[in-house]
Formats: C-alpha cells, sequence, structure tokens
C-alpha cells in the first residue's frame, strides 16, 4: 500500500490514545474509598466487578449503572445521585496515557503530520481529558459528538474533522480500538484504517480483515508504517532547507 499521499492522522481517543482500562480502574478504586463508610458490606472487588460489567464507557449511561449497584447491593444510606455526582466530578481527571503516547504525537508532528481527534461526548470533557494527558497541543484539531451533532460511527463526524483538517480521505489515516465505531466506518469512508488491538486486553469484537489496513499493538508502530516525512509538509524542513531527521 502506497502511503505517500498520507497527510492527517485522525485518533480515537478512549482506548486509542488514553488507557481506558487503567484510567478506569483507579477511579473505581478511589470511588469506593470515599464512599467506604456507606459500603461496609460490599467488598471493593465486588464493587469494581460490577461497574465494569455495567460500563459500556459512556457518560450517559452512568445513572442507569448506579441504580442498578445500588440496588445490586442493597445499598441504604446512599442513593445514586450521591454516587453519580461524584462521578461528575472526579472521573475526568482521572487519565492515564499509554506508555508512548505522547511520543508518538510528537514524532509525528515534527514529521509534519497533521493530527486530529474524534470523541463520542462533551467538547470540553474531551478537552480537558487531552489536556490532562499532556497532548493537547500535539492535536490540531478535536471533533466530538457534541459539536458535530452525530456520534461515532455516523459518516458525519469524520466529515467534519476532515473538513477541519482540510484533507481529503484518501489523505487520512485513522487509528481506533473500535471495530464498529473506529475501524470500520473509518476505511468505509475511504481512509487508510488501523486497528490498535492492545496486546493485554481481551478482544470483544476484532474488525473483519476488509475492514483495516493495518493492526498495530503500540502506537510506536504508526511511526514505522508511516512515511518519515509527510507529503508537502512546512513543518518538516528546517530554516536551510533540509528535511528533518529524528535522529
Amino acid at each position: 500500500m502506497n502511503l505517500e499521499g498520507i497527510k492527517a492522522v485522525v485518533f480515537d481517543l478512549e482506548g486509542t490514545l488514553l488507557d481506558r482500562n487503567k484510567s478506569r480502574e483507579k477511579f473505581i478504586e478511589e470511588q469506593y474509598e470515599r464512599f467506604h463508610d456507606y459500603l461496609v458490606h460490599v467488598q471493593a472487588r465486588d464493587f469494581k466487578k460490577q461497574f465494569i460489567e455495567l460500563d459500556d464507557d459512556e457518560d450517559h449511561d452512568k445513572p442507569e449503572l448506579y441504580k442498578a449497584i445500588i440496588k445490586r447491593f442493597h445499598v441504604d444510606r446512599l442513593t445514586w445521585k450521591d454516587l453519580f455526582r461524584d462521578f461528575e466530578t472526579h472521573f475526568y481527571r482521572y487519565v492515564f496515557p499509554y506508555h508512548d503516547t505522547q511520543y508518538t504525537l510528537e514524532r509525528l508532528i515534527q514529521r509534519g503530520y497533521l493530527t486530529g481527534v474524534i470523541a463520542n461526548g462533551k467538547s470540553k470533557i474531551k478537552q480537558y481529558r487531552l489536556e490532562n494527558l499532556g497532548i493537547l497541543s500535539y492535536i490540531h484539531f478535536l471533533s466530538t459528538s457534541e459539536m458535530v451533532g452525530f456520534r461515532k460511527p455516523h459518516p458525519k463526524i469524520f466529515e467534519d474533522i476532515m473538513d477541519q483538517l482540510d484533507v481529503t480521505p484518501e489523505e487520512v489515516m485513522y487509528v481506533g480500538d473500535d471495530a464498529l465505531n473506529d475501524v470500520a466506518p473509518a476505511r468505509a469512508m475511504g481512509m487508510v484504517s488501523v486497528w490498535f488491538n492492545h496486546e493485554d486486553d481481551e478482544v470483544e469484537l476484532a474488525p473483519e480483515p476488509e475492514e483495516m489496513d493495518f493492526e498495530i499493538s503500540t502506537l510506536e508502530e504508526l511511526l514505522e508504517i508511516l512515511p518519515k516525512i509527510a507529503p508537502h509538509s512546512k513543518e518538516s524542513e528546517k530554516a536551510d532547507g533540509t528535511i528533518y531527521d529524528e535522529g
């Protein structure tokens, strides 16, 4: 496959740039501790297990999740609203990047690639998460479902990021961990589609071979796949006209 025409690399956020499992598990552990006096008859491992089983990684599902937890453990001194308010107050500061998230983004920028992020959810929250990951300065544009009015995998949200970056589908490499929301729709749009298959995660649904162009297990692998210099890249040229060398 010829990748000489790729100008932009667009990422999913949760589970691609952000270590979703580590972030979520740390939050659950500390939420349990914050409400331990009300959950003395509930084991921490059971609270964590129930949260993960009910969680579909969407903000809008949390009221129902906490209602189910209250009912499941027969908690009578605490309401689901107490837990949900705690979620809204604290969850978004629990952000952990993968070990090579910042390094990979920094190298892509140095090579002259444009970068973008597509995320379902509220714009301020997603921007806050990017900032706390320490990578906001490496992202040229962020498209969210709140901003666009459509959620992944709807084509509109993919079209929005392309409009913002001023690129065509053939000029975009899209990287995501979800077969249905990321990999397949990006490929259907005509983008080069990359499946981020985490080595330590149990895969619920893998993309079909025809739905992806590449499979990676670390973000850093993108640096081996993509050309070392983006086409028509002013950012990749030094003042004296020589091409940037990563060394």
